[in-house]
Parts: C-alpha cells; structure tokens; sequence
C-alpha cells in the first residue's frame, strides 16, 4: 500500500499517543491547520478496512462541537510492524475505545501533558523511557483465569491493601539521569477527590510504592495540573495545613493546563507556592 510522508507521520504520532484530535496533530506539525489534518487523513479514515479510525461525539451542552479522536486501527498497527518495521512495543495500540464525553476533556488534557513532557524532552536531549496512562490496560478478559483479565498498568497498591491508578505514570532521562514521575489531571472546580488522590500518592511515596514497582532508587515526583487556577491555588492551601503533607512539600508541582501549554519547563509552584523548575 502506498502512503504518503503526511500518513505515516500521522501513524507514529498516534502510535506514540495512543488518541489524538486534529488540534493535537496541529501542535506536533503534522500540518498547520485542522482542515488540513482532516483532509489528509481522509484517505486513510474512509477505507473499507482503515489502517486509522476516527471516534465522533455529540455536541458538548457548554464546550459546543467536540474534536474526534483518531487512533490506530487493528490493521494500522499491523502495517506499521509488518510494512514500516515499526517497533511493536513503542505502539500504544487501542483496546477499547472512549464513548464517553464524560471522560473527554479528561484524557485530551492528560495527552496533551504527554505532548508537552516529549517536546520539552526532544529540545533538550533527553527522552522518555516509559508513560503510561490510567487507561492503558494490560490482560485478556477471554483468559478461564481471573487474575489474566484486563487491568490498568498504573495500578498501585499501598501497604493496607488500598489501590489508587495515577492519570499517568512516567519514567523519562535527561543527561544520563533516570527521572519517575507520576501525574495528575484534574478538571472541574471540586477539590475533594484530587485532595483525596494526593493523599494517597503522599501515602505511596512514604512507602515507596512506586520506586520498588519501577526500580527507581529516589523518590517519584507527582505533576498536578489542574483546569482552573482558583482550583489549583485552594489545594495547595489545604495541603499546606495537612500533617500528611508535611515533609513532601519538594514531591509535588502545580500548574494550570494553560501554564503547562504556554511554558513547561519553569515555574512549576509547591505546595508552599515557590516556584521551581520541572527537574
């Protein structure tokens, strides 16, 4: 089959980033509009048998019309391994796809966070050993044995037997230094559960739940980014008054979505609202 040089750069874009909307596509220069993302994806969309297949949602009652999502069909990554010689485990490849707009802005803005993390890494010669996100699930439902069903991969499990899955979990190296952080998305204006959540990464980091599960000889970072900044700046100061928290201060960063977009590296805030760099 021939592709052109657009389709196939779009094929290991979404082999990277598992989903990923026409805008998405824009940001890592596939073309410089979203027409023409759609348009040359066309071809590869509109076959019987499509190598990309593309997700459709209702109308939004607030955000209006939502962007579909593109990802590879069972065949795209076929012909990827099989015609490109693409390797099979830097494929994300899809096993259920999101219905649901529910969960859109969501996943949207956790891959948008991978976006930013392997742009800032590629400009500074580092790369990304491993990310995984909460969606990503690992197991076969068909399997007679249980414990063989599907799961998520970011699954950890404390010392008490409680178990949390982070939004997205990544080891990535800059300048020969191994680097495990795990990430939080929230969206919406209620601080219960995302305070909630970093309880238990306060908990797992004490533990070093994450460090043992990946074989990472420090502490992880945990990345918080948030949708809107009066958010952001409420958990930071219930944090603050937290006993929980008290020694972690250094373990975790904040930024909106629109700060993490607009500058990635620097001006990360702690808990205690001084600004760090990312590493």
């Amino acid at each position: 089959m021939y592709l052109k040089d657009k389709h196939i750069e779009a094929m290991k874009h979404i082999a990277t980033y598992k989903f990923l909307t026409s805008s998405q596509l824009v940001k890592l220069g596939l073309n410089k509009h979203r027409g023409d993302v759609t348009n040359n994806l066309k071809q590869l969309t509109d076959q019987k048998r499509p190598l990309i297949d593309k997700i459709t949602f209702p109308v939004d009652p607030e955000k209006g019309k939502l962007e579909s999502i593109y990802y590879l069909t069972s065949r795209g990554v076929k012909f990827l391994i099989e015609d490109l010689d693409y390797p099979e485990d830097q494929i994300k490849a899809t096993k259920s796809k999101p219905t649901s707009t529910q969960t859109y802005f969501h996943r949207k803005s956790t891959i948008d966070f991978h976006i930013c993390l392997r742009e800032w890494l590629n400009c500074n010669d580092g790369s990304v050993v491993f990310l995984n996100y909460d969606f990503d699930k690992v197991g076969n439902n068909r399997s007679k044995d249980r414990i063989q069903h599907l799961k998520a991969i970011n699954s950890l499990e404390l010392d008490n037997g409680v178990s949390f899955i982070p939004d997205a979990i990544t080891k990535f190296k800059v300048a020969e230094r191994d680097y495990l952080f795990l990430f939080e998305q929230h969206n919406g204006k209620s601080s219960k559960r995302l305070i909630e959540q970093l309880c238990l990464h306060a908990i797992a980091i004490s533990e070093g739940i994450a460090s043992q599960k990946y074989n990472f000889e420090r502490s992880n970072r945990v990345v918080v980014v948030c949708e809107f900044e009066t958010l952001k700046n409420i958990v930071t100061y219930k944090m603050k008054q937290m006993k929980i928290f008290d020694n972690l201060h250094n373990f975790f960063i904040f930024k909106t979505n629109d700060e993490m977009k607009n500058y990635f590296f620097s001006d990360w805030s702690l808990i205690s609202g001084q600004k760090v760099d990312f590493i």
